[in-house]
């Protein structure tokens, strides 16, 4: 299945509940990227299990790979053969010299084009500059101040 098929049915399935789609898809789509890794999906932390049981219909549940830094609340990661795997987060918090630091998703934020759900790259700064990723902070400054 190519990527924009997949988002546009991720989306479409998961209509009713307050998501984005952002991380290497949205630089896809922004034109910043040529190949995603995954497809990182944020939603609020009220409705995870839902979305979690949801994706878990037609994706196979994979294991979270482990990251001391990072504290996120709510984590899953799910797969299917021919597609990109996708990471469902809430509650999106990080470890820095030793203390939590939390993020807040805001999904008024988020923006639908194509049929797909994305979330601003202002936010994805933000996130990245917490993961702690310095190319892609550079990458989305560099579009955001163009």
């Amino acid at each position: 299945m190519n990527l924009a098929a997949q988002l546009q049915q991720l989306s479409t399935l998961l209509k009713h509940y307050p998501f984005g789609i952002g991380g290497s898809c949205l630089l896809w789509h922004l034109g910043l990227e040529a190949n995603p890794g995954d497809i990182d999906l944020v939603c609020l932390e009220e409705d995870f299990a839902a979305i979690a049981n949801l994706l878990a219909k037609t994706y196979q549940t994979e294991p979270a790979p482990l990251n001391p830094n990072f504290v996120t609340r709510q984590f899953a990661c799910f797969s299917q053969p021919g597609a990109l795997n996708i990471d469902l987060m809430a509650g999106i918090a990080v470890l820095q010299q030793g203390k939590r630091v939390e993020w807040t998703f805001h999904p008024e934020r988020c923006y639908w084009q194509n049929n797909i759900c994305f979330m601003p790259a202002s936010d994805w700064l933000e996130l990245y500059a917490l993961f702690n990723r310095p190319k892609r902070v550079e990458t989305l400054r560099r579009y955001l101040a163009g």
